[in-house]
């Protein structure tokens, strides 16, 4: 026995059940770093970080003690919760069924299987599982959870709202991170239905239970109050001047555009279709700029050290971020490199600075449908993310990006072109065709097939149904069925909503 790693295992489970999220992070993550060969000690690690909304280091976890023990069935178990946090249905399900091969009885992995039945609207199924796992263990939070989702697909609402009450009241899953999972499901199933007023309740209930969950790590740290910092400085300094276009070399790409803008905007649609062409690398979201954003962007220090920086410094960065292009297996010479990361957006002083000759691609929505979307939706819980969780907040982080990029365009030396999602989707071949000038990627080029392109979309990503759906005009105005809920932001949103030249009604 590993007494070190076992001990650090017993700290983060003590910690994560006190609410101390980041000693839990701390303790657990090191005891994963120390490579135990004890497959239940890693399985408790495993459990814990899901607790903590970790997956990725979950799944880490489990599959080392499935490598040790591939029999162990918790293991297993602990890899199928892993897998539906990250929205891999598929695996987690064959996961929970070899769970069952081996323990007919166990209570999780028939609650995720009456689940994902649930989510399907294969109610029998999903009763038929349920009834196993209540029949265990009665009260079970998440199995109960699962069973509301089946009677709100066979159209019991009264009897899927006390089913979620119970569960959104038990303190003993307070840990369990499938109760986020049976709420999203919940919330869609309501949306299905046209049961606006339930879905909506539901996805506030989601969102204050993850706000709860990580404020104690977020709230001193709020991208919102770091947004509005770089729009005073900017609001206050001189116009950045015009810089000279570094020197290609034969590596250099033969083109290099960022493509960003809010979350939820079309950003991966967008690169979706430009990446269909055989002279276009797309990167889908890598980090290329971490490390110059925190040289640079944390401070109104840093950021007249920017705008002051010689060429041999910002040669420096420049060389920082194509070996990470390279690192990354990405081979961008003779091509049009087009990298998408949505909050690049703030950081276009970079942009204007290291790369003088990109062309900026700024994805646009109608703001009604931004919101709501992010608001919806299941994110990994960041110091931005952690803006969607209140319908207030999304709205106000939204408005202060969009004032903060209206600002960096007046006072730095930017070639942007807006990219309108409605005009992608409804308007596409003239769309398309400006688009691809702007940046100049032959529109011959393109496949034409968006489905192809689609295919290398991560399947865990909220985008990725839509964007197998190719241009599916079914994303536009989905904030109409929910106006009545979201009439307290339209006063926050309209100036934007007039801006980008969407109606007001």
């Amino acid at each position: 026995m590993d007494e070190e790693t076992e001990r650090l295992t017993a700290e983060a489970i003590d910690a994560a059940r006190s609410g101390k999220r980041a000693l839990a992070f701390e303790r657990a993550n090191a005891a994963l770093a120390r490579g135990t060969r004890d497959s239940a000690v890693l399985a408790r690690i495993g459990s814990c970080m899901a607790s903590l909304g970790r997956p990725h280091e979950a799944l880490v976890a489990a599959d080392a003690a499935i490598a040790l023990d591939p029999l162990f069935a918790q293991a297993h178990y602990q890899r199928g919760v892993a897998l539906g946090m990250l929205n891999d249905v598929e695996q987690m399900r064959r996961a929970h069924e070899r769970v069952l091969s081996q323990c007919p009885n166990h209570v999780g992995a028939l609650a995720s299987l009456a689940l994902i039945a649930s989510q399907s609207e294969n109610v029998a199924e999903a009763y038929a599982y349920g009834a196993r796992a209540l029949a265990c263990m009665p009260g079970h939070a998440a199995t109960l959870g699962a069973l509301a989702v089946a009677d709100i697909a066979a159209g019991a609402f009264s009897a899927a709202a006390e089913k979620l009450c119970l569960v959104l009241g038990d303190p003993q899953a307070a840990d369990d991170p499938r109760i986020e999972m049976v709420i999203a499901a919940a919330a869609t199933a309501f949306d299905r239905r046209d049961r606006t007023a339930e879905a909506f309740a539901a996805c506030e209930a989601l969102n204050t239970r993850r706000r709860e969950l990580h404020i104690a790590r977020i709230e001193p740290h709020r991208a919102i109050d770091e947004v509005r910092r770089r729009i005073a400085y900017f609001d206050s300094c001189e116009a950045w001047p015009s810089r000279p276009v570094p020197p290609r070399t034969e590596t250099d790409a033969a083109g290099h555009v960022f493509l960003l803008g809010f979350m939820r905007s079309g950003t991966t649609l967008l690169e979706t279709i430009l990446a269909g062409s055989h002279h276009v690398v797309a990167a889908d979201e890598r980090e290329f700029l971490a490390d110059a954003a925190r040289e640079f962007l944390v401070s109104d220090a840093g950021l007249v050290r920017l705008a002051a920086a010689n060429e041999e410094e910002l040669a420096f960065w420049r060389r920082r971020y194509w070996d990470g292009v390279t690192a990354a297996g990405l081979s961008v010479a003779g091509k049009v490199f087009v990298n998408k990361m949505p909050f690049n957006s703030l950081r276009l002083p970079l942009l204007a600075r290291l790369f003088p000759e990109a062309r900026v691609l700024l994805a646009l929505r109608d703001p009604r449908d931004v919101v709501f979307s992010c608001f919806r939706n299941h994110f990994d819980i960041t110091s931005m993310t952690f803006e969607f969780l209140r319908l207030h907040d999304c709205a106000a982080f939204y408005a202060a990006v969009m004032q903060l990029i209206a600002v960096y365009r007046q006072k730095l030396p930017l070639r942007v072109l807006e990219c309108r999602y409605e005009d992608i989707v409804g308007n596409f071949p003239p769309t398309l065709h400006g688009i691809c000038d702007f940046a100049n990627i032959a529109p011959e080029s393109l496949s034409g097939d968006i489905s192809i392109a689609a295919s290398a979309v991560d399947p865990r990503s909220p985008s990725a149904a839509q964007v197998r759906r190719g241009l599916y005009v079914g994303g536009i105005g989905q904030w109409r069925r929910y106006r009545e809920q979201l009439q307290p932001v339209f006063p926050i949103l309209a100036p934007w909503i007039g801006r980008f030249g969407y109606a007001a009604d």
